[in-house]
C-alpha cells in the first residue's frame, strides 16, 4: 500500500575538494575558502535534516558528486546512505534520482546544499503540501529553485516533463518549470522564495568568512 511506503529526502551535494567545488566563489574566497563554504553549508543542512527527522520521520539519501564513498563517509559519517549522482546536466541528475525511487516512496523531496535558509519547518510544510498537490517547488531569488518535491503518483509525469530542455543556470528556470507543470496539469504548491549561495554577491546571505591561514 502507498501509505506504508516511506517519505524520502534526497540531498544533492559535492565533496568539498578545493578547486573542484563552488568555483564561482574562488575569486572571492580562494579555493580552500570555497571548499570550506561547501563543507559548512552541507553540514548546516544536515543538522536541520536531523532535527526534521524528529518532526517528520523520513529516509535520507545523500547523492554526491566528486570524491569517493570512503571520502563521503569520512566527512559526514557512516550512518548515511550515499549514492553517486548520475551523469549529465543537473536536470538529468535530478530526473535519475527521482526515477530510481518510483513506486518505492510515498512523498519525495530533493534539495541541494546551496540554500542555507532552508528550515526544518519549511521542509515539513513541503512534505505536508504533497498530500494535496502533485508538485512542490521552492523558488530561488536567482530564478532557479532550491527544492522540488513529488509524490508517488506524480513522479513519473514530473520526470517526463520537468527536466528536459530546461535552460539550466539561467534566471527563468523556475518560471519555465512551473509553466511546464501547469501545462501538464500538475497541481503545484510554491514555497517561500530563498537565496542560493552561488556568486560572491550571494555571500551576504550566509555571512561566511574562511578561517585565516
Amino acid at each position: 500500500m502507498i501509505s506504508d511506503l516511506p517519505d524520502l529526502l534526497i540531498l544533492f551535494t559535492r565533496y568539498p575538494q578545493p578547486g573542484q567545488c563552488k568555483t564561482r566563489l574562488i575569486p572571492a574566497l580562494g579555493a580552500d575558502g570555497a571548499a570550506g563554504l561547501q563543507r559548512a553549508m552541507t553540514e548546516r543542512i544536515l543538522a536541520r535534516l536531523k532535527a526534521l527527522a524528529d518532526l517528520h520521520p523520513h529516509r535520507l539519501e545523500i547523492h554526491y558528486d566528486g570524491g569517493s564513498p570512503a571520502q563521503m563517509a569520512s566527512w559526514l559519517g557512516i550512518c548515511h546512505q550515499y549514492r553517486q549522482q548520475a551523469g549529465g546536466d543537473i536536470g538529468c541528475r535530478m530526473r535519475a534520482a527521482i526515477n530510481s525511487h518510483q513506486g518505492r516512496m510515498r512523498r519525495l523531496l530533493l534539495i541541494g546544499s546551496d540554500c542555507p535558509d532552508i528550515s526544518t519547518e519549511l521542509l515539513r510544510d513541503a512534505f505536508a503540501a504533497l498530500s494535496s498537490h502533485d508538485l512542490v517547488l521552492g523558488p530561488a531569488f536567482d530564478g532557479g529553485y532550491y527544492l522540488i518535491g513529488v509524490h508517488n503518483e506524480s513522479s513519473l509525469l514530473a520526470c517526463e516533463t520537468l527536466f528536459q530542455e530546461i535552460p539550466w543556470s539561467t534566471d527563468n528556470v523556475f518560471a519555465i518549470t512551473k509553466a511546464r507543470a501547469e501545462q501538464s496539469h500538475l497541481r503545484c504548491h510554491t514555497l517561500t522564495q530563498l537565496h542560493d549561495i552561488d556568486s560572491p554577491d550571494d555571500l551576504r546571505y550566509f555571512h561566511y568568512h574562511p578561517h585565516p591561514q
